[in-house]
């Protein structure tokens, strides 16, 4: 997970706040709780950030950032490209879904991501597919995948492949049963996009 700069007062207060929001709640959790957590008085608190929801915009800005770092680092992975992007697909969503499970709140924050941070998470999205993106045109051009005989740009397939993968969460009954299915999605997409199969079908 993220790690924090415990001599950064700005990531005491990030640290303290998610303990919090995952412990109370956002709603429930006050600013008071906040500065307690982090170890610091409430006027010090309020210098660093105006309320709980800008408070949550930065965790919320912390934690896509790690998110999208570790896709990043999944895509450099010398790996067959079925596994590369299952890995920063997972890299992606994980976290997540950790978020929103770990606690008794987390649909609750994970729901706060789609509103008082939406503006964020839109941003985030949109570098995710960017990415993928980047990635797919790099393998083409590479050769590990053909797209031409499907009539498919890196951008087409970017955005069927993160579809599907968000997708998949709202029919998944667990995390273990949404990573079976992301498995068997990226298996078949990369297998009918196999340089092989193209000549093969030729």
């Amino acid at each position: 997970m993220m790690n924090f700069d415990n001599n950064s007062k700005t990531d005491r207060v990030l640290a303290a706040s998610l303990k919090c929001f995952k412990q109370y709640g956002f709603k429930r959790t006050s600013m008071a709780d906040i500065a307690q957590a982090a170890d610091m008085s409430r006027p010090t608190l309020y210098n660093l950030f105006k309320n709980k929801s800008d408070i949550f915009r930065s965790l919320s800005e912390r934690f896509q950032g790690f998110t999208l770092d570790a896709v990043k680092t999944s895509l450099k992975q010398n790996i067959s490209i079925e596994a590369r992007f299952t890995a920063a697909i997972l890299a992606r969503i994980a976290p997540f879904y950790a978020l929103a499970h770990d606690s008794a709140h987390g649909q609750e924050l994970f729901d706060l991501t789609k509103s008082t941070a939406a503006d964020i998470n839109t941003k985030a999205n949109t570098s995710f597919l960017s990415l993928i993106e980047a990635s797919i045109s790099a393998a083409i051009t590479n050769g590990e995948i053909d797209a031409k005989p499907h009539g498919l740009s890196s951008v087409d397939l970017a955005h069927i492949l993160t579809s599907g993968a968000f997708g998949l969460k709202e029919g998944a009954q667990d995390f273990s049963h949404y990573e079976t299915l992301l498995n068997k999605m990226v298996a078949l997409i990369s297998k009918g996009l196999s340089p092989q199969n193209s000549s093969t079908g030729s």
